[in-house]
């Protein structure tokens, strides 16, 4: 299957304004990239390489299946999918951490009830 530059640069849109809300220079800025380089790749100027492929998927832990070829198990990218994508790319120690985080929040949410 070949890659379609203009529908990988909709799919990181997509995800940048949908998902994040947050403005091209900001996602940029997460994802470790030039806000000119992420404009050409949401353009479809360019084809995602891998370098930035990575750092897409690390900073926002979105499917790569997703973004190359919009395949994926959640096709509404639920906030659960991006929660598991996070945990599946995380150490042991980050999980603990996220672990008692949680625990910590939903404590509280369960006392104002």
């Amino acid at each position: 299957m070949a890659l379609d530059k203009l529908s990988i640069g909709m799919r990181l849109r997509e995800i940048r304004e949908n998902i994040y809300h947050e403005t091209r220079h900001n996602f940029a800025e997460r994802c470790n990239l030039s806000e000119n380089h992420l404009g050409k790749l949401e353009r479809g100027e360019l084809l995602i390489s891998i370098k930035a492929l990575d750092k897409i998927y690390s900073a926002t832990a979105t499917d790569p299946n997703y973004i190359l070829y919009g395949k994926c198990t959640n096709k509404n990218l639920k906030i659960r999918q991006t929660l598991d994508n996070f945990l599946d790319s995380s150490s042991k120690d980050e999980l603990k951490m996220y672990l008692k985080f949680i625990s910590t929040i939903k404590g509280f949410i369960i006392k104002e009830k």
